[in-house]
Parts: C-alpha cells; sequence; structure tokens
C-alpha cells in the first residue's frame, strides 16, 4: 500500500486551556473526512530560561501534526 503525507503547522498563540486553538478540533474533522489519519504532533517550544535553577522552562508557540492516507 502506498500512502501520501501532509504536513499541518498550527499557531498556539491563540490557544485555550488545552493548550491548542479553539478551531483546532474542527480543522482535524475535516481532515478525517477527507481520510487523512494523523500520525504525529510534535509542539515547537520557545523561550527556555532556568526556573529556579531546577530546570528549563519553555512554552509552546506552535504545534507541527502528521498526517497520512492511503494513496488511491
Amino acid at each position: 500500500m502506498k500512502w501520501e503525507y501532509k504536513i499541518v503547522h498550527i499557531n498556539a498563540l491563540k490557544w485555550n486551556k488545552t493548550g491548542l486553538p479553539n478551531d483546532i478540533n474542527i480543522k482535524f474533522d475535516e481532515l478525517g473526512e477527507e481520510e487523512w489519519e494523523l500520525v504525529k504532533i510534535e509542539p515547537k517550544l520557545d523561550g527556555g530560561f532556568i526556573l529556579f535553577g531546577i530546570g528549563v522552562c519553555t512554552h509552546t508557540v506552535a504545534y507541527t501534526a502528521f498526517f497520512k492516507r492511503a494513496k488511491n
């Protein structure tokens, strides 16, 4: 079976308490209806500073979502 792939970049600067944009479920539902399957999602981190000497603190500014579907 052959696959085709799609990469979607998601801006996380306009986010809700889940850390994702409010309309992300609508976009993912649309892709699902087109038979795209979410394979992986990765955060893009920004910042980075030492917090009280115990570790690095960063924040998520975007996500990259990877989809695949069977090629016709």
